[in-house]
């Protein structure tokens, strides 16, 4: 039950409309009365004056009738008195409870008592009693939805408890420290300074005053800090950016709620690559930064946090969204950093003149994100149709638009890679692998797949290198799924793969110790038969194409201010491409050397046909590993198998070991 209805009796509504009443009819009877100097010595005569010019006789009849209205009058007037002190009494005492509540720690609690006596008290109300307890009550409610982190409700608490009483100075202090924690620093510090200067003329309590003064300091120390904030982002390099978070740390320290610190802390994350944490920051402040917005009219006007129609969504949540979206994009989640950029485009009409900078962003964002989602669909249609040059097209576009995205960019080149390896290019397939790893160092599936062309082309030492890199990604991989809850499944796959690598990195560190020759033929994507013209164009293309001053042309740096980072990258790249320039030197030295060439054709025939006894007499299609043409082989034995990611059929050096059997993923399975 209402708590003003158990103790008034009646509805606000009816009490305003007696009162109304009662005073149109007070008033019009005054207005039509003529008094006399007897009636003025009685009071207020309440009859017409027709009435006062009857003989004697009916002048006490008229006596008789004042005295019965002036006595319900006072029955009146006293019964609203009555209903004062019972309306003050229920307000203090819910207001006790409150106090008591808020003692407790019971904060939820001590709101809803807070609440319950507000509402003891008519809006209608003159008793100065009451308007004391009502202006407490507010107060007190302010301080509790502070501490419950609704700062913009405890404002609008204190701004009601001060049109009450303008000279209680506590609930104007209560306010300033509410527009301090949001952020608000000129409200605050105007709030500030007039209780300080009317403590002065008034003679405030001391503690106020040095509330006041406290309060005006951390609001200047406040404006220093963000004017320092925004100055080091504005540089846009990691190190600044470091510098601005640890800032921004100490701002948010005076100023809990305020957006416009989250929002940069945000953008310094952002600068950083640290992509999940800027998720996670947007993700966990939304309620909070909801709860404490104030809404934008229309018309442009700021109300306190009122629900309207016109304002679709908020700006705290706009900025949100944005930055969430950058951080999917950078992330290589394209698909949800879209869903989240269709949101954002479905209220542009609405945000458009308050947000426009961020809105341009994403409109940017989001036409860059459709385009490289596309050219990879269309890669990965053209593969798995069996046409690797229209593939490799489409990748080389997607990286071409962009490449912001390094995780994507990094899919972009490992799935190009798997395209060359189909068409035998293992060079270009070689090379993009790295610039995958380069870009994603723990891409476990460009690390598998490098491993296996080093294999192809008997590199085994590189081989060895890339899975012990992948066997110790695995095992961090495995170690995190055993503590993660309702990951059995996951965590057998892990286990499984692991156990697959470790068995496939002992064969390869049993054949690197073998020093078996380079696949010279393979290297340079050549036949046994090719003749020196061909080899010299084949060569000439190769060394071109991996020159390492070439091999960052599609790194450039990020708009991040990254640049650290961006050499340390490339640094990993050009060491990469420099040992396949030289891979490739090597092969063309001596192939192209009529008398190398002789020996090493001998050499590998002799090997086949050892190879070849070894396994009992395995087909010629196995004991051709090189790829290339035979007399009953077609020109590049082994591709149909190689489309897939190292195919069931793809054969091994290593007697009775078949590298690819748990390996050999589809190419659905294996790409993203």
């Amino acid at each position: 039950m209402n708590p003003a209805q158990d103790s008034y009796g009646s509805t606000p509504s009816a009490r305003f409309d007696f009162i109304s009443n009662s005073a149109k009819f007070y008033s019009s009877t005054n207005s039509s009365s003529q008094l006399d100097p007897e009636q003025g010595r009685r009071g207020i005569s309440l009859f017409p004056a027709s009435e006062q010019k009857r003989p004697e006789a009916d002048k006490e009849l008229n006596n008789r009738k004042q005295e019965f209205v002036f006595e319900h009058r006072k029955e009146e007037f006293g019964t609203s008195s009555a209903a004062s002190v019972a309306a003050q009494e229920a307000c203090e005492k819910w207001r006790l409870r409150g106090n008591q509540a808020y003692a407790n720690g019971e904060q939820s609690k001590a709101e809803e008592y807070y609440t319950r006596g507000i509402r003891c008290i008519s809006p209608n109300e003159t008793s100065q009693s009451c308007a004391k307890a009502l202006m407490l009550c507010y107060s007190n409610r302010a301080a509790t939805r502070m501490s419950l982190g609704r700062i913009r409700e405890a404002l609008g608490d204190c701004m009601m408890a001060t049109a009450i009483d303008p000279s209680f100075f506590k609930a104007h202090v209560r306010a300033a420290n509410c527009h301090l924690s949001l952020g608000e620093i000129e409200d605050a510090m105007e709030l500030y300074k007039r209780c300080l200067q009317s403590g002065s003329r008034v003679g405030l309590d001391q503690k106020i005053i040095s509330e006041a003064s406290e309060g005006l300091r951390k609001a200047q120390q406040l404006a220093e800090y963000m004017d320092q904030s925004v100055e080091l982002l504005r540089k846009r390099t990691s190190k600044d950016a470091t510098n601005a978070l640890q800032v921004i740390g100490d701002a948010l320290m005076l100023s809990p709620f305020s957006d416009s610190l989250v929002e940069m802390k945000a953008e310094a994350l952002l600068m950083l690559r640290r992509y999940d944490e800027v998720i996670q920051l947007c993700e966990q402040t939304q309620d909070s930064a909801e709860r404490n917005f104030s809404m934008i009219n229309a018309d442009g006007h700021i109300g306190d946090h009122i629900s309207s129609e016109s304002v679709k969504c908020p700006s705290v949540t706009l900025w949100r969204w944005h930055l969430i979206s950058r951080s999917y994009f950078y992330l290589g989640r394209l698909e949800e950093a879209l869903d989240l950029l269709e949101k954002h485009e479905k209220v542009l009409p609405i945000t458009k003149k308050y947000e426009s900078e961020s809105v341009e962003s994403s409109i940017a964002v989001a036409v860059t994100v459709r385009e490289l989602l596309r050219l990879k669909a269309a890669g990965n249609e053209e593969f798995q149709a069996g046409r690797y040059s229209e593939a490799i097209e489409h990748y080389t576009a997607a990286l071409t638009c962009s490449v912001e995205s390094r995780p994507f960019a990094a899919v972009c080149f490992c799935n190009r890679a798997a395209a060359y390896q189909a068409l035998g290019q293992f060079t270009d397939a070689i090379a993009d692998c790295s610039l995958a790893i380069a870009l994603d160092a723990n891409y476990q599936k460009a690390i598998s797949r490098r491993a296996t062309l080093y294999e192809m082309i008997r590199d085994y030492g590189q081989a060895t290198i890339d899975l012990c890199r992948l066997v110790s990604l695995l095992e961090k991989k495995t170690q995190n799924k055993d503590n993660q809850p309702r990951a059995s499944g996951k965590s057998a796959n892990a286990i499984n793969d692991l156990k697959q690598a470790r068995s496939r990195l002992v064969v390869l560190e049993e054949e690197s110790k073998k020093e078996t020759p380079l696949n010279m033929y393979l290297i340079l994507g050549i036949e046994s038969s090719s003749t020196a013209s061909d080899i010299k164009k084949a060569y000439r293309k190769a060394a071109l194409r991996h020159h390492p001053d070439k091999a960052c042309q599609f790194l450039p740096r990020s708009e991040n201010g990254d640049d650290g980072l961006w050499k340390e990258v490339a640094s990993e790249v050009h060491k990469d491409a420099d040992r396949l320039f030289k891979i490739i030197g090597e092969a063309y030295a001596i192939v192209s050397d009529p008398d190398k060439r002789f020996e090493y054709d001998t050499e590998e025939e002799i090997r086949n046909t050892q190879k070849s006894r070894s396994n009992g007499g395995t087909s010629r299609r196995a004991a051709n590993y090189g790829g290339y043409q035979t007399a009953t082989s077609d020109r590049w034995q082994g591709a149909d198998s190689w489309k897939s990611y190292g195919g069931s059929h793809r054969w091994s050096e290593s007697s009775g070991y078949n590298p690819y059997h748990r390996w050999s993923e589809s190419f659905n399975s294996y790409r993203k």
